[in-house]
This record gives structure tokens, sequence and C-alpha cells, in this order.
């Protein structure tokens, strides 16, 4: 948690995609009133001076203003400190409609991520889809997604996506959970949909599979990279310290989607979203390797979370001479 990080405005990231509030950062806490603070100290040094003539010569005319009613209103200020499980565990979210609504938007966003990205990988048609095919449709649409969805719930739609988040501290633990719960359902319903209008004897739905002379390593090694590649785009498009950064923040997105696809499609068929492999997996109940899909992209994606925000942490020079 540093002491610079600037959270977006707004807890439902009404002003940029992707972004969350950051509940457990200093904007979730108490506003102190400046202004009393400094009168209270002001206060206090007119009481401890003993040289009367000179407290009524220097005394600032604020601090004359300063009541009791002032006093006590700033000393209770500074008591209204939360609680460390307040800030990691924002239970007064629960209460407000823009929660269930940024939930509903996860749903729905990944199931239709996982219904159009998964149907590009089915070769049914005369002419079969190309990698390439593959890799502009799941780009396309996740930087559609966010255009869509990203004003409700920031349009993670993708576990490895709000665990970058999270440990970039940019979003509390309980929206976190209840995003990935969320993601998981839609990729869900996303897949028995893409079955229920899929033609029989593709019973793949278009899972990602390792693919053969592939080792285990090297799989998770491929996912760990191209979901590095995202989560990292991430955040470059969501911090507001950076003003270099132009045009289409989803369409960047997408491009690394593109990326992604494009160099990993062969080795492991770079899924990057363990929502995404979830979802065909558990609807044709095949699990063999599914592990390596959440390994991979998770250990990935907070691997990105501390380059970008801890070690590569920009810094506006500008400000501190």
């Amino acid at each position: 948690m540093t002491e610079d990080f600037i959270p977006s405005p707004s807890i439902d990231s009404h002003t940029m995609p992707m972004e969350v509030q950051i509940p457990l950062l200093d904007s979730s806490l108490p506003a102190k009133d400046t202004t009393n603070h400094i009168r209270l100290k002001s206060f206090t040094d007119h009481h401890n001076r003993t040289d009367s003539t000179c407290v009524v010569e220097k005394i600032p005319p604020s601090c004359k203003a300063v009541s009791d009613e002032d006093i006590n209103q700033s000393l209770s200020n500074e008591r209204k400190i939360p609680k460390m499980s307040d800030k990691l565990f924002v239970i007064s979210q629960l209460k407000t409609l823009a929660f269930y609504q940024a939930l509903f938007s996860e749903f729905i966003g990944t199931m239709l991520l996982v219904l159009i990205n998964a149907s590009a990988g089915l070769n049914f048609a005369s002419t079969p889809a190309s990698a390439l095919q593959g890799a502009l449709t799941s780009g396309f649409t996740v930087a559609t997604i966010i255009v869509g969805f990203g004003h409700t719930s920031g349009a993670h739609v993708n576990p490895a996506v709000t665990v970058t988040f999270l440990a970039a501290c940019e979003i509390d633990i309980l929206r976190a959970l209840c995003y990935i719960g969320m993601q998981l359902l839609g990729a869900s319903f996303g897949a028995l949909l893409l079955k229920s209008i899929t033609p029989h004897g593709h019973a793949s739905l278009g899972m990602t599979t390792i693919a053969k002379g592939i080792t285990i390593p090297q799989a998770c090694l491929v996912e760990f990279i191209v979901t590095f590649v995202l989560c990292y785009t991430v955040h470059a498009i969501c911090d507001k310290r950076r003003d270099d950064i132009g045009g289409s923040k989803a369409l960047a997105v997408g491009l690394s989607v593109i990326i992604g696809c494009l160099f990993g499609g062969p080795y492991t068929g770079a899924s990057m979203n363990p929502a995404r492999a979830f979802g065909p997996a558990w609807a044709m109940d095949s699990w063999e390797n599914h592990w390596v899909y959440w390994f991979g992209p998770l250990t990935g994606s907070i691997a990105a979370a501390v380059v970008y925000s801890y070690i590569l942490k920009h810094h506006n020079y500008a400000e501190t001479e």
C-alpha cells in the first residue's frame, strides 16, 4: 500500500475500463478535518505559551474562532481509523445495488466471452477455422466486453485479472472472491449454451489442451508468459499517473490477448483465463491437466502486479521536486 497510489474515484469504475475502487486503501478512510486539525494545533500552542502578551499579539485570527465543539470534533475524526479487517472485507458494499450489478456484469461478460471464444476453436464448418481467426476473435471479443461492461464492474471477466488487481491492492478481498465466483458461474453457463448449439461429434467445445510433445513445466511457463503480458497491459492502461497512453485502452487489452493467442496457441491454446478453461472442462467433465490453466495464469498475473506496481513503479518526478 504505497502512499502515492491514486485509486479510482468510483467504487464501480465509472471512469476507466477495468478499474475498481480500492476500498482497502487510504481513499476509504474517513476524511480528516484538516482545518480543525490546524486550528487545534494552533490553539494548543497558544495555551502552552507563558507570555500572555505575546500570545495576544501573535495568535492567528482563525485560532480565536476555535470552540470546544471544534476541538472535540477534530479529536473524534482522529479516532475514526478502520480496522484492517474492515479494509480487506468491505462488508458495507453488500448493502449497495451497484455491487450486485457489478457481479451480474461479470457473469454476463464471462458467459459471452466463453461462448464466443470457445466457439472459434470448433471446426465443423466447411472451412476450418485458422489460428489467426481464433486469435482475432478472442482479442476483439475481450475489447468489446470491456467497452460494454467496463463501466459497471471493470469487466475483469477473468480470475487472473481479478487476482492481479488484488495483488496490487487495488480491490478488496470480498469483491475479488465474489467476482471470481461469478466468473466461473458465467463460464459454466457459456459452455452449456455453446454445447446446446454445437453439432454432435464436436465434444471438445473448444477446450484448451496441451499440445503433444509439450511438457507440463513448458505449458505452465507458456501460460505464465501470455498472462503476464495481458495483466501487465491491464495495469498500464489503468495507471492514472501516466498520460502517455493514447488510443483505445480496451483495444490495447484486446491486442495483448491476440498476441498471447498467436504466441501461446500452438503450445497450450493460450487460455490466459482460468474461467475460459474451466467452462468447457466442466461442461465436458474433462479435467486432464486442468490445474495448469490455473497455476500458469494466476502466477503470471501476480508477477505482473508485483513488477508493475512495486518494482517498476511509476514516479511523478515533477511532483517530488
